[in-house]
């Protein structure tokens, strides 16, 4: 699996604190080696967002991405 960041996720991951910055590179980690672990809680969206996915990075921050084929795309990052 090959792992793409938009600019938005850049951007918005750029304004976390440090402690969700270190929350976020743990969760990416973990994502990078397994994208179905239960710990992330990964997800198919529905509706206006339908066609994305979803992992938790903690109880209310979450990563919105995008499969195509093995690339994972993080479209942007925030709260749930």
């Amino acid at each position: 699996m090959r792992l793409s960041l938009a600019p938005r996720f850049r951007r918005r991951a750029a304004k976390l604190t440090s402690v969700q910055r270190a929350l976020l590179r743990a969760a990416l980690r973990r994502f990078a080696f397994n994208p179905r672990d239960p710990l992330l809680r990964t997800h198919k969206l529905a509706g206006d967002l339908a066609g994305y996915w979803a992992f938790s990075v903690d109880d209310d921050l979450r990563v919105l991405f995008r499969w195509d084929g093995d690339l994972a795309t993080l479209v942007t990052i925030g709260s749930h």
